[in-house]
């Protein structure tokens, strides 16, 4: 299994970005509408799915939320000054193997 970063957009095969649109070419004078009426209801309608609001929302977070988490860091370091941290070298082998793989 491989993790990856959530808050990074390319993380997901669904939010890969694309390749940037060529614009469209300008309308020609004649094929412009002629009355406001026409100028303000929309050429298409767009509707996104549920799942797509729902990665919407949780991309939004991800890029909200800080990405040092000053209450742990705060804590290893006194921790570190005590004397009193330690680390499992079990535990970091099984991290390491588990995002490379």
């Amino acid at each position: 299994m491989k993790i990856e970063d959530p808050r990074s957009v390319n993380s997901s095969p669904n939010l890969r970005p694309t390749a940037p649109a060529t614009p469209a070419p300008a309308r020609a004078e004649a094929q412009r509408p002629q009355n406001d009426r026409a100028v303000s209801q929309p050429a298409a309608r767009v509707e996104l799915s549920p799942r797509s609001r729902e990665m919407h929302q949780a991309l939004e977070a991800a890029n909200a939320a800080p990405d040092v988490r000053a209450d742990k860091v705060n804590d290893a370091k006194q921790r570190i000054a005590q004397g009193t941290y330690s680390v499992k070298a079990e535990v970091v082998a099984r991290g390491i193997l588990d995002t490379t793989a």
